[in-house]
């Protein structure tokens, strides 16, 4: 089965994924344009997304899941050379309760497999990042690719039981292969940055109308001001000043969004954000998402 989607909001992009447990929120400035394409075999799911602003993302994939991923690289310079411009892939295990970060127009291929299927309960139980040999990944990715593009041009030629199941199999197979050449890399504990930045973001994200500085949270999670900056900034690419506006933006928006169903003030979302001068609130809300705050609640 074939499904693809578009979306003009984080909000409504985050529930695309089946069986995945994600929160997206907006992080550049500009309008949401993002797509979800997606295979569902017996088995085997590909899928494809696109979102043309920046975004952080907390996600857990499906339970019982290994995942391949791929970037694909487009890096005009290379190509102007007339190489070949491999992406960025491997296979991830145990993803959960994760954070990233996606830049703008960013274009995610993602292969989701039983785990038990490519790879065996010892090495499954550990949480590891596998590295696949990337021209390998590459042709395979390329393969992926192009069934998703016949699906979207109604060529898919898939269309009986049998052979979805023939082909899901297929899929199985040679990812299985590519694993069992992949090299495997020990992942430690949640890296210190990610650490911090999850504490700074559950710290906002607790007590959203206290007014909350770098100072502040330096206090109140023991962390000196430099290494919040540091890790942040690491972590994100984003300055931790920033940051902070950007999630209570996203909350405001979150609750606009709701607000449509359930009639609440836009002043008295803002003020639930820590946002208490209504024109500033506005100005920002407009440069991040491209609509005032107002037309967002009656879209």
């Amino acid at each position: 089965m074939y499904v693809e989607t578009t979306f003009h909001d984080a909000v409504e992009q985050e529930t695309s994924l089946p069986g995945w447990r994600q929160e997206y929120r907006q992080v550049s400035t500009g309008g949401y344009d993002g797509r979800t394409a997606a295979i569902l075999l017996p088995g085997v799911e590909i899928l494809r997304e696109t979102i043309s602003v920046g975004t952080e993302q907390v996600f857990s994939a499906p339970e019982g899941s290994v995942i391949f991923y791929y970037y694909p690289k487009l890096d005009e310079s290379e190509l102007a050379r007339g190489e070949r411009a491999l992406g960025v892939s491997g296979f991830a295990l145990n993803w959960t309760n994760r954070i990233g970060f996606m830049d703008a127009g960013s274009d995610l291929l993602m292969l989701v497999l039983r785990r038990s299927a490519i790879c065996d309960e010892e090495r499954s139980s550990k949480a590891q990042l596998v590295e696949a040999p990337l021209e390998h990944a590459a042709f395979l990715a390329d393969w992926l690719l192009s069934l998703l593009g016949a699906a979207s041009q109604q060529s898919y030629p898939y269309a009986r039981e049998d052979v979805d199941e023939l082909l899901a199999d297929l899929i199985t197979d040679r990812f299985e292969l590519l694993f069992q050449t992949s090299i495997f890399c020990e992942i430690p504990q949640i890296a210190k940055a990610e650490k911090i930045y999850k504490k700074i973001r559950d710290r906002i994200l607790d007590a959203p109308d206290r007014p909350h500085t770098v100072r502040s949270l330096s206090r109140e999670l023991g962390v000196s001001a430099f290494e919040l900056r540091a890790s942040c900034q690491s972590f994100s690419q984003i300055p931790l000043d920033k940051i902070l506006t950007l999630l209570r933006l996203n909350g405001a928006r979150r609750d606009l969004l709701q607000a449509r169903c359930a009639p609440r003030k836009v002043s008295d979302i803002a003020m639930d954000w820590g946002f208490f001068h209504w024109s500033r609130f506005a100005l920002r809300y407009r440069s991040l998402f491209g609509e005032t705050p107002s037309e967002t609640l009656k879209s």
